[in-house]
């Protein structure tokens, strides 16, 4: 079953963030992700994290496509102009992505390549409402298109944090309701109170809401995302019950297990962001019982 028919029948799906590779060998890729075979809906294949150069998201999503998994496409509009933006889409399509994660993208002063010169020539919200245009069969200049892509599109759902303190402003959800989102995804919860609470405001708007779960390798993975990531808090009580662990790999498990499992009666599925951690996802949903 797709990834979308799942999530559109109500089961909490599982995705699985993956970082393709920097360079052109994917075997030791795939090799990791085959225990997540039945175990995962999806494989979200990033585009360049952090603004680091590597292999493209479509065509490490067709790879994996063709390895037998569902995938989703993330297309960022950093890199790209409008032109480009858009000949992407209909290379998606073209090469069989059914579903696409629509973003900004990481500021490029985070990555490798510091001085490249950033395009963001329209942000997500704008690439939202062009993507609804070549679906219905004309480009961004009304120019009628010889065949047009369809697609199910998600987009990010802009949880802005500030410490412990999380709001979201609704007219921005309505909007991407409004350019027709399949689903959206949160940034890395570790809050289920304060998540709740976000989630309460935009209930009537019945999109399917996706949360992200970062794998806490160490207390200083924890405290990197309170410094440098914007909207991403993990709590004092976990940092703590991560520093006083014997086994530190087993407490991140038992943590992310009761996040995954808290989520099930809040929304409608999970992403599991591994960050680099993609051949111990399966153990993360075994302590989880997915």
């Amino acid at each position: 079953m797709s990834f979308i028919k799942s999530l559109n029948e109500g089961k909490f799906i599982t995705l699985a963030e993956i970082d393709p590779p920097k360079g052109v060998n994917h075997s030791s890729l795939s090799e990791s992700l085959t225990l997540l075979k039945g175990r995962v809906d999806a494989l979200l294949v990033t585009d360049m994290p952090s603004a680091v150069m590597k292999l493209g998201s479509l065509a490490t999503a067709y790879l994996l496509k063709n390895d037998g998994f569902d995938v989703i496409s993330n297309i960022t509009c950093r890199d790209r102009n409008v032109l480009a933006l858009q000949s992407d889409l209909l290379s998606a399509s073209t090469l069989g992505i059914e579903n696409i994660y629509i973003t900004d993208g990481d500021d490029i002063t985070f990555g490798d390549h510091p001085n490249a010169k950033p395009v963001m020539e329209v942000d997500a919200a704008q690439l939202l409402s062009i993507t609804k245009a070549l679906q219905g069969g004309s480009d961004l200049e009304a120019n009628s298109l010889d065949g047009s892509p369809q697609f199910n599109v998600g987009a990010y759902l802009n949880i802005k944090g500030d410490g412990n303190i999380f709001d979201i402003t609704v007219e921005e959800v309505e909007d991407q309701v409004q350019n027709d989102v399949s689903f959206l995804i949160t940034p890395a919860i570790f809050d289920l109170t304060a998540f709740e609470r976000v989630l309460q405001k935009v209930k009537h708007l019945n999109v399917p809401i996706i949360a992200s779960v970062i794998l806490l390798k160490s207390v200083a993975t924890a405290r990197f995302l309170n410094k440098h990531v914007d909207n991403v808090y993990v709590p004092d009580t976990i940092i703590e019950r991560l520093y006083t662990a014997g086994d530190k790999q087993k407490e991140s498990m038992t943590i992310t297990a009761e996040l995954i499992n808290g989520m099930k009666n809040l929304c409608h599925g999970v992403n599991i962001m591994a960050m680099g951690w993609e051949d111990k996802i399966a153990l993360y949903l075994d302590a989880a019982h997915i």
